[in-house]
């Protein structure tokens, strides 16, 4: 079959397109075959590719094919009962990786029914594939949030930022702003921020930025898909005059900080005890230290530990886009080919960490480089 793979670790200038990689001739027990449409690149897969945790998540071997989030459409089922997940051979699934994140940049690919859901009639694959990788994550960041909340989005442009803007609004949250690279971008449609700063211009954990642009109240939460903001927080924590500019309220007034990602987005991780102290020691000693030592000055510190790999809310994100109310937010440089040229393209774009929504592949474009998508 077709894939693009890599020999080695390194950058997107690893990547090519082979013609004769071994297509998968055993379907793992509880497991489908897929043949794969589109692809969604996330930051995991660019972290793979350049071995920055290749004890932790690399491939088992080389030559290996990089990718996890896609959609396609099923070619046979080893051990699924149709009738439990609610589709069979022939349906157009889509799925966020369970197993592990590689294999999905192939004509053909193996995946777990456990974040899969069937895809409506009505999304194209370029756009089931990107709600299955970003919009599922934002789903279940929007479910800590209640309905009067004060939202900040901190590197609100990308995947999840891009489709939590809209999922808040859906929820009925007070107000939402943003920090982004491209603040217009966020108050257009279908984002509709309140409110955005440009974080490559501004400090945006200064109070004082917001209050220029007419935010008279403190938000109540930071969500900060970024990374980093926490330490932010802590020096002007330090300070009684920076305390003042602080964004986000107090923990006793409610305020909290919510993330996903480490301090430093770049990371790497060669060790369990590298694992554990940047996503559990850190994150335990945060939690108690925002609650019972410095509620009075900092927001309660959240980190995602484990984002829910629940099949409902793969079901729930779909029906959201098949009905209008959440839109794929594909960015507007691609859909990428499914080519050497298009694979490079696609990983350096998303290495830039200077995405609008979602970096896309195209396994029906062989021929351009890329499909000049809709800008959103």
């Amino acid at each position: 079959m077709k894939a693009i793979i890599s020999h080695n670790y390194g950058t997107f200038n690893e990547l090519k397109l082979v013609t004769d990689f071994i297509k998968p001739d055993k379907i793992p027990k509880g497991q489908m075959l897929i043949k794969t449409e589109a692809v969604a690149v996330s930051p995991g897969d660019v972290r793979v590719l350049s071995g920055a945790c290749k004890e932790m998540q690399g491939p088992p071997s080389f030559p290996y094919i990089p990718g996890g989030d896609l959609c396609g459409t099923i070619i046979d089922m080893n051990d699924v009962d149709p009738s439990k997940v609610g589709y069979g051979k022939g349906d157009r699934v889509a799925a966020r990786f369970t197993i592990g994140p590689r294999g999905a940049l192939g004509e053909f690919a193996t995946v777990s029914p456990k974040m899969t859901g069937k895809v409506p009639d009505n999304l194209s694959s370029e756009e089931a594939a990107v709600l299955a990788s970003s919009a599922t994550i934002a789903l279940c960041l929007s479910r800590r949030i209640t309905k009067g909340e004060r939202v900040i989005i901190v590197g609100g442009g990308g995947g999840v930022g891009s489709h939590l803007s809209q999922i808040l609004r859906l929820k009925g949250t007070a107000y939402v702003a943003a920090a982004s690279h491209e603040p217009d971008r966020m108050m257009r449609e279908p984002l509709s921020c309140d409110n955005a700063l440009d974080y490559t211009q501004k400090d945006v954990y200064d109070f004082t930025e917001w209050k220029k642009v007419g935010v008279d109240e403190k938000f109540d939460t930071v969500i900060d898909l970024s990374g980093g903001g926490w330490l932010r927080l802590m020096e002007q924590q330090s300070s009684k005059v920076d305390s003042k500019r602080m964004i986000v309220k107090p923990g006793k007034n409610g305020g909290r900080y919510l993330t996903l990602v480490p301090d430093v987005y770049n990371f790497e991780m060669h060790t369990i005890w590298q694992a554990m102290k940047l996503f559990v020691f850190t994150n335990l000693v945060r939690h108690f230290y925002s609650r019972f030592l410095k509620s009075t000055s900092l927001p309660v510190h959240s980190f995602a530990m484990s984002l829910d790999n629940d099949v409902e809310i793969m079901k729930e994100t779909l029906k959201l886009a098949s009905e209008n109310k959440l839109k794929a937010c594909i960015d507007d440089r691609g859909p990428f080919g499914f080519t050497t040229e298009g694979a490079q393209a696609a990983f350096q774009l998303q290495a830039s960490r200077n995405v609008r929504g979602k970096v896309v592949i195209s396994m029906k474009n062989t021929g351009d480089t890329t499909g000049g998508g809709k800008k959103l």
